[in-house]
């Protein structure tokens, strides 16, 4: 058996080395060194990962060989030299593909941004992936691991010029003053079950040209100002007298007809654009749950080392953007699924109640599969695609409503504030409500939520859009529930199940989007 040597406990993640296995804690950082002989050692450390490739290298070798060969030869040292300025090194070398290792993902920015925008005249096309990574370092010098195959993935998927990064490398970059991205959306992978999000770093060019855009649209929103406050008045006295003979005085027997805001006398006109505000509620239909609007922002996802209860699933915690969106107010009731029952829905299963009774509690004993009848139903009440689950992010943002701690309360919850350790449920709203106007975030009954479970944060989105796989074995659902214990209710607490799994005191509550 290998002898491990490590400088951090060795806990959870496997990595295969040449036939073994190296056993890492899930997000560790730091060094771990890994002797199968005493005079073999090997190590694995955290480093920022940059895979260049050649555009077209086949073609310009067919053409061309000595002639390729030579500009293969110029690109490298060029690189090489860029590198070694921000402090990196070449690891690996095969052809017409390069790839380096730098110790920070600001230092591997400034080397990729130098490579793209100061490219030799005559230098062949290149493109560029980018990630931050756990990689083994060989016993010569050469980097293996997950780090490596993801930013090559990457490489594989930009487009020439440009370099594509994961989220992981835009975060620990983002606080470089010459950083500049723009998303570009979750990419799948190759031999990665996860879909990546992925970013684009903006070149010098495409940095001009998005401020230049920027500074147009300010310069024509000044004029346009400008041009109403000096030659409103003349306009207003102009069109008045118009204006008021569009309505027949009395006595003439004219008809007089005015027309709703939105609508145009003999003309279609779409409907007025609906403003959102935070904390605003809004009902679609009669048998359409009652929506909390959302308000959008930056939050931290995950639990902290220290937080009681934690688990190892809950990190690492990474900050998540999150859009505006609206959240269901109360978890879906059994009166509400009934009514989608009695509408011909919901695969015209009607979940056992326990004997509890139906009305305002909570359905439970529901599958995430079970859920999305309910959701179809319920869009085509709607009028359109509205309704679907929670992202995974989005749920833990609205049940911390703005709070750090683990509950939305504090770091402590209570039964006068939540239904737990208890052997049914109550019905919905028992409790107060979040700082957000949310009822039974915590406890009642767990809730799924739209991701494919992955046992950690590490390749998860930043932008709160779901994790999800082509074939997803099991779904998160959140919150805890009537049954389980303080710690199960944390905000930053997952659990998981297949899809078709129905669990007593599992039920869930409706997102929409703000269209």
């Amino acid at each position: 058996m290998p002898a491990v040597m490590a400088r951090h406990p060795v806990l959870a993640q496997r990595m295969a080395l040449r036939g073994r296995d190296v056993i890492l804690p899930p997000g560790a950082r730091g060094e771990v060194t890994v002797a199968e002989h005493p005079s073999e050692e090997r190590t694995i450390r955290l480093a920022s990962i940059v895979s260049i490739d050649i555009v077209g290298f086949s073609t310009m070798s067919e053409r061309d060989q000595r002639n390729a060969a030579r500009k293969v030869e110029g690109l490298r040292a060029r690189i090489q030299t860029v590198a070694a300025k921000h402090g990196g090194r070449l690891f690996n070398t095969a052809g017409d593909g390069f790839m380096l290792e730098f110790a920070s993902a600001g230092s591997a920015l400034g080397a990729i941004q130098d490579i793209l925008d100061k490219r030799a005249k005559g230098e062949p096309p290149i493109r560029v992936g980018a990630h931050v990574g756990d990689v083994v370092v060989t016993a010569t010098e050469d980097l293996l691991g997950h780090g490596v195959n993801v930013a090559a993935r990457l490489q594989e998927l930009a487009e020439p010029g440009t370099a594509l990064v994961s989220a992981e490398f835009r975060s620990m970059a983002r606080s470089s003053p010459t950083a500049a991205f723009q998303a570009k959306g979750q990419k799948p992978l190759e031999n990665i079950d996860q879909r990546v999000q992925t970013f684009e770093i903006l070149s010098r060019r495409q940095k001009f040209a998005r401020m230049t855009r920027r500074v147009a649209g300010i310069a024509v929103a000044v004029l346009v100002l400008g041009a109403a406050a000096y030659f409103g008045p003349t306009i207003w006295g102009f069109a008045q007298p118009y204006i008021n003979g569009a309505t027949t005085e009395q006595g003439t027997g004219a008809a007089t007809t005015t027309a709703p805001p939105n609508e145009i006398i003999g003309e279609e006109v779409g409907p007025t654009p609906v403003t959102y505000t935070a904390g605003h509620t809004m009902t679609d239909c009669a048998s359409c749950p009652e929506m909390v609007v959302m308000p959008g922002g930056l939050f931290t996802m995950g639990s902290p080392a220290t937080e009681a209860g934690r688990g190892r699933d809950e990190g690492p915690q990474r900050e998540v953007s999150i859009a505006p969106f609206a959240m269901g107010k109360t978890e879906i009731t059994f009166a509400q699924w009934d009514a989608c029952l009695a509408g011909g829905g919901c695969n015209g299963y009607s979940p056992n109640d326990g004997g509890w009774g139906r009305g305002n509690r909570p359905v439970s004993n529901v599958s995430w599969n079970d859920v999305q009848s309910y959701l179809e139903w319920l869009n085509a009440q709607a009028g359109g695609l509205r309704y679907r689950l929670a992202t995974e992010a989005e749920w833990e943002y609205a049940a911390r409503a703005g709070a750090t701690d683990a509950y939305a309360f504090g770091p402590r919850v209570t039964a006068t504030q939540a239904t737990y350790r208890a052997r049914q449920t109550s019905p919905v709203a028992a409790h107060d409500a979040n700082a957000w106007g949310l009822f039974d975030m915590h406890g009642n009954v767990g809730e799924w939520v739209e991701d494919c479970y992955a046992a950690s944060y590490d390749l998860a989105p930043i932008d709160g859009a779901a994790v999800q796989a082509e074939t997803c074995a099991r779904r998160v659902y959140r919150g805890g529930g009537f049954a389980d214990q303080a710690p199960v209710l944390r905000a930053a607490a997952r659990q998981s199940a297949p899809p078709d799994r129905r669990i007593v005191g599992v039920g869930f509550r409706v997102a929409r989007a703000l269209d």
